[in-house]
């Protein structure tokens, strides 16, 4: 995928699954997938995310979400840190997250460090994945 993207960066991605595998959707999202449908999706959700995706060039599917019993309650994060998770969900850097919020990239690594901590997260994948899970970002 990333490689279709540096190719053609206006390709606008929609992933297929076979399962409910939110942190391989978490990971093409970051990379640039505008979405994801399960396989077994009707011909009409197909059609009408293809031409969603297809009319808008900033559309992204909205995920789905787990119900909260399954993960309990999500973490509280600061409106500064979603944005930051937002950032990172895109596939954007810490350079271009902070150029986008005018921060310096230090205080995005900063926001960074704290959500990791606050998410239980090993990396900016992990990170992105868990902001899915509990619907942090979208």
């Amino acid at each position: 995928m990333r490689r279709l993207l540096s190719a053609d960066p206006g390709a606008r991605i929609i992933m297929l699954t076979v399962a409910e595998d939110l942190d391989g959707v978490a990971l093409a999202v970051a990379a640039g997938a505008r979405g994801y449908l399960h396989k077994d999706a009707s011909r009409a959700e197909l059609r009408a995310t293809v031409t969603q995706a297809l009319a808008d060039p900033t559309w992204r599917l909205a995920p789905r979400r787990l119900r909260s019993t399954e993960m309990g309650a999500a973490p509280t994060l600061t409106a500064r840190e979603i944005q930051v998770l937002e950032g990172m969900s895109h596939g954007r850097s810490n350079a271009e997250i902070g150029r986008e919020l005018f921060l310096s990239e230090d205080t995005v690594k900063t926001h960074a460090r704290r959500l990791f901590k606050k998410l239980g997260a090993s990396d900016r994948a992990h990170a992105v994945a868990l902001g899915f899970r509990w619907g942090l970002v979208r």
